[in-house]
């Protein structure tokens, strides 16, 4: 599996596609969202809970991860890297912030 950056024109339909592909069935996938900065280190922000949705809202400039009874927001995304196998199934991304923090996303 590689890792390969989406470019910011591409980020609304990629998620959008990824959520009506992978994640309207009656399986669940769970997610796992930890926060990389240089002043705290890392910082478990969700552990392996029920995923519902991705996507990237670009007039807010807002990616929302929607997960069981709440929405996890990051403003101003700066680059997204993704780790996907064939098909299209996302396994996990990388979420660089416009302040250098890093958010670190693992889906099963």
């Amino acid at each position: 599996m590689k890792s390969k950056k989406i470019t910011k024109e591409q980020w609304q339909k990629y998620f959008d596609t990824f959520s009506m592909k992978y994640l309207q069935d009656e399986q669940p996938e769970y997610i796992e969202i930890q926060l990389l900065s240089e002043d705290m280190g890392a910082q478990q922000e969700i552990r392996w809970t029920p995923l519902r949705g991705i996507t990237y809202d670009p007039k807010s400039d807002i990616l929302e991860i929607q997960v069981d009874n709440m929405d996890h927001l990051i403003s101003h995304p700066k680059e997204i890297y993704v780790n996907e196998e064939k098909g299209g199934w996302l396994t996990g991304m990388m979420v660089i912030r416009k302040d250098g923090e890093r958010s670190i996303i693992d889906i099963r």
